[in-house]
């Protein structure tokens, strides 16, 4: 079972039946009220951040100064003189950072403005970096996987515009879903395949829908078994339920990473459908078929 703190622990598998109305209403108030978030905002000359403590955001403010490539703050006073930064980027607008000596790594993502409206979402609280912070801990709670998150910033930029940041854990030994199929040998691969349709039931079954899907899942393996966990959650926005028009839009592009066969199809679609279960015709699965052949075209 999932615990309640628990980002390590992995789902037992799909539950048999759908959320409901009420499910999806307490779901959609939890998640923009950013209720069971814990929310410490503290105030730096460059901006403020926002964690769970304020030690924790001198930590969060330390990471992002690093990845801005601004002077090192004295955030990390007290963690000694091992307590040096090593900066790996992963492409331009994240990198893993890792404190030297202490053996922890973290995952800082940038948000920079880059539409009028992306300060009109940060002043009433729900720009992209919000959503990601609330779905962060909501996800869990849910019996999901994804990486725990430390905080969030704000920093004021040279010509005055506000870029933010999120920063989680890294995520040891953890592969793209779309890397970690193409690299897999036939048994493993089927495994894969069978394994993510019934992941793809879980997600939607407990009312997340993310926008490319596919290519945000990580897979790691750990004590013999793999474990699928959600990321890139700022798309995340629980008013956009999982409809089947979004779910064929997602098996299309699981069809785009995995470009299964007619067999293999057949298997993602059976096992999505929960093997005959509830709302599973005929009908539902030659889509869902359809959907993934014609992505892997």
């Amino acid at each position: 079972m999932i615990t309640r703190e628990g980002y390590e622990t992995e789902p037992e598998g799909p539950p048999s039946s759908a959320r409901s109305l009420a499910d999806w209403l307490r779901l959609c108030i939890r998640f923009y009220l950013g209720l069971g978030a814990p929310c410490v905002w503290r105030t730096y000359p460059d901006g403020r951040v926002r964690a769970a403590s304020s030690q924790s955001a001198d930590l969060v403010h330390a990471l992002v100064s690093a990845y801005a490539g601004k002077p090192a703050p004295p955030s990390l006073a007290g963690k000694g003189a091992d307590a040096d930064l090593r900066t790996e980027r992963i492409n331009f607008r994240c990198a893993r950072i890792t404190l030297i000596g202490l053996g922890e790594s973290f995952f800082v993502k940038e948000f920079p403005r880059l539409r009028a409206w992306h300060d009109l979402e940060r002043w009433v609280k729900c720009s992209r970096v919000d959503r990601a912070w609330r779905a962060g801990h909501l996800l869990p709670s849910l019996g999901l996987l994804t990486p725990r998150p430390r905080g969030t910033a704000q920093l004021r930029e040279d010509n005055g515009l506000i870029t933010e940041y999120l920063v989680t854990e890294w995520l040891e030994s953890a592969t793209p879903f779309p890397r970690s199929i193409a690299g897999a040998d036939a048994r493993e691969r089927a495994a894969m395949l069978r394994e993510f349709a019934q992941h793809m039931c879980l997600w939607h079954v407990r009312g997340v829908y993310l926008r490319d899907l596919a290519k945000n899942v990580l897979v790691r393996s750990k004590g013999g078994a793999r474990q699928y966990w959600l990321t890139d959650l700022d798309g995340l926005h629980p008013l956009r339920r999982p409809t089947r028009s979004r779910m064929l839009r997602q098996m299309r592009q699981f069809g785009h990473w995995a470009k299964p066969g007619q067999e293999e199809a057949q298997l993602i679609a059976q096992y999505y459908l929960r093997e005959g279960q509830a709302g599973s015709g005929r009908g539902k699965m030659q889509a869902i078929v359809t959907e993934l052949l014609s992505a892997a075209d």
